[in-house]
């Protein structure tokens, strides 16, 4: 049975991972648990679309009443706000404090160094070419069980 084998080998890995990310965003002392940070970087790096309140369990993978306590939790932090959309009042879309996008956008940098730094350790003896080729298989099994 490998399939007992890959999922203990992906479980372990992305367990080690959040490890090694709680311990970056600690060091920078970010003010958000590992949870909210994961709502926070999502719109980060969506503020050019619109994002709604109730697409957040679909896009991070969680349930519906964890992204609604997600939310309020990060709303009483003033690092979001809702917004009620002009055409459906019954949707609320997300939207990131201009104080939490400037607070990222001045330790892009050190985020960066950390990341690839933590990237270095996890392929550490890979060449590139392997570097390359283990994420394209990752995105490739990915795509494999996102398939109907």
């Amino acid at each position: 049975m490998k399939i007992y084998n890959y999922i203990n080998k992906v479980k372990k890995l992305d367990i080690l991972l959040s490890r090694e990310i709680a311990q970056i965003l600690l060091r920078q002392g970010v003010p958000f648990p590992k949870s909210q940070i994961e709502v926070v970087i999502y719109l980060y790096h969506h503020q050019d679309q619109v994002v709604y309140q109730r697409d957040l369990p679909d896009v991070l993978g969680i349930t519906r009443p964890m992204a609604n306590g997600l939310v309020k939790h990060l709303i009483q932090k003033n690092a979001v706000k809702l917004i009620e959309d002009s055409d459906d009042s019954r949707l609320k879309r997300i939207k990131l404090m201009p104080v939490v996008i400037a607070d990222i956008d001045s330790r892009n940098a050190a985020f960066a160094k950390e990341f690839n730094q933590m990237e270095g350790k996890m392929t550490k003896g890979f060449t590139q070419k392997q570097r390359d080729e283990f994420d394209q298989l990752l995105v490739r099994a990915i795509k494999n069980l996102e398939e109907k």
